[in-house]
């Protein structure tokens, strides 16, 4: 699965495996072949995911974002 992420200053893409996603209505883990979804994201709440090569990363979205999902991809628009 893919996951872009885009913020005002830089593009991240990076291959994974799954992707946490913390909402105001509650956590989703996001995996391939996911129901498209559109996610209003949380401020101040860590975004985690594992990478193919199977190390895990997160990144902190200050002031939360937007995401839209596909059956085989992830676009995060972080307001970091």
């Amino acid at each position: 699965m893919e996951l872009n992420i885009i913020s005002p200053t830089a593009k991240q893409t990076h291959k994974i495996v799954w992707l946490e996603l913390n909402t105001p209505v509650g956590n989703f883990v996001i995996q391939p072949g996911h129901v498209p979804t559109i996610l209003i994201l949380s401020p101040q709440k860590k975004m985690i995911f594992r990478l193919e090569n199977g190390k895990q990363e997160s990144i902190l979205l200050t002031r939360g974002g937007t995401a839209e999902i596909t059956r085989n991809s992830a676009t995060i628009l972080a307001n970091v």
